[in-house]
């Protein structure tokens, strides 16, 4: 791993039996050779973040009690949806700063590791104060669940 040089994203989900959660960690704490990012979906399993929705069929099959097919799709705990834009959130940020140098977007990735730490601090007029640590690009409330971590090249 100390030989990717590329920056990295990863996307897990924190209780992911098919990849494995401790094997993405993994891959994080040792890709020493470049920046890397480690968003966690907090108790979503290996669909973390599918990118497409289950097909009307599994739907169906789902409320007759054959989970089979809609669980190739979506998770027990997150919704579909809602992972998505997450992650598309993130992915966005990501490929501006690395791929269009947008120095700018540094700021969506310099964040307090665990979400439901950060604090919503702001004026009377709504604007952020200086004890403003709530994820960037997230209302407050909305980040719940979720954990980012950084380590630079070398970490």
């Amino acid at each position: 791993m100390s030989g990717f040089r590329k920056p990295l994203l990863l996307v897990a989900g924190g209780v992911d039996d098919v990849s494995v959660y401790a094997a993405m960690r993994t891959i994080f704490e040792e890709a020493t050779g470049t920046d890397r990012h480690l968003l966690t979906f907090e108790h979503a399993n290996h669909n973390a973040a599918a990118p497409m929705p289950a097909p009307a069929a599994a739907y169906a099959l789902a409320a007759e009690g054959d989970s089979g097919p809609f669980e190739h799709y979506a998770d027990a705990v997150w919704d579909n949806t809602r992972m998505n834009n997450i992650t598309q959130h993130f992915a966005t940020a990501f490929m501006d700063m690395h791929i269009k140098g947008d120095t700018n977007k540094a700021a969506y990735f310099d964040l307090v590791t665990k979400a439901g730490d950060g604090v919503v601090a702001v004026d009377d007029a709504g604007k952020e104060t200086a004890d403003h640590s709530y994820w960037k690009g997230f209302a407050p409330r909305t980040a719940a669940g979720l954990t980012f971590e950084s380590k630079a090249k070398g970490e």
